[in-house]
């Protein structure tokens, strides 16, 4: 995971050699709330502890190692809106499934628009018109996370949902992760806005 020069400034990095890291309050009210709506749930408990004590001396969050495959998946904006929906979530199943969802993924035959089921939600991801709206690869990528987050609400196990980070980019990716820990990110101060994951509601904020 990359991030902007700001952001560079303000986190410090894991091999940094002039320890000890330090973080101000910002840092350390942030790593308790994250903490508290677990972020780092899926992690030994060793290695919670450990995340929430860099995280508060000034590491940034989201480390890539920690979460990738487990709660934090690679979105390709591009692969998804060229017809790699279903292989994406597919990839996204095993995950949901701690969750109550068991996905069940159908690529659509349409004339006109690239369609997708989701457990019989009948979702449509790209259509023709959306080539010209500017940000296709985003749409590709909110539209059926959009479903996954309806599928997670109705199942009732637990608070966490899609969210989406550089969103519809080469790069992009998507965060299962409880709503009050983005916004915990963003209340620190200590992020620009496209550096706050953003849920998968319908909206679409192309990075």
């Amino acid at each position: 995971m990359t991030f902007d020069g700001g952001a560079a400034r303000r986190f410090r990095s894991r091999d940094a050699d002039d320890d000890p890291w330090r973080g101000d309050e910002r840092h350390r009210v942030m790593a308790e709330a994250l903490n508290r709506y677990g972020l780092w749930d899926h992690l030994s408990a060793e290695l919670r502890e450990s995340a929430m004590t860099e995280t508060a001396t000034g590491c940034h969050p989201l480390h890539f190692d920690l979460y990738f495959e487990q709660v934090e998946f690679s979105a390709d904006g591009e692969g998804l809106a060229e017809g790699g929906v279903e292989r994406f979530l597919r990839e996204l199943a095993p995950a949901l499934v701690r969750y109550g969802v068991v996905l069940e993924v159908e690529t659509v035959r349409d004339v006109d628009d690239y369609t997708v089921s989701i457990n019989g939600i009948r979702c449509v991801v790209l259509r023709p018109a959306d080539w010209e709206s500017g940000s296709p690869w985003a749409l590709a990528t909110v539209r059926p996370l959009t479903v996954v987050n309806q599928l997670l609400a109705a199942a009732g196990r637990s608070a966490l949902r899609a969210h989406t980070l550089y969103t519809g980019g080469n790069d992009g990716l998507v965060l299962l992760m409880d709503p009050r820990a983005a916004e915990a990110m963003r209340a620190s101060g200590l992020f620009p806005e496209d550096e706050v994951p953003a849920p998968a509601d319908g909206t679409v904020r192309a990075y």
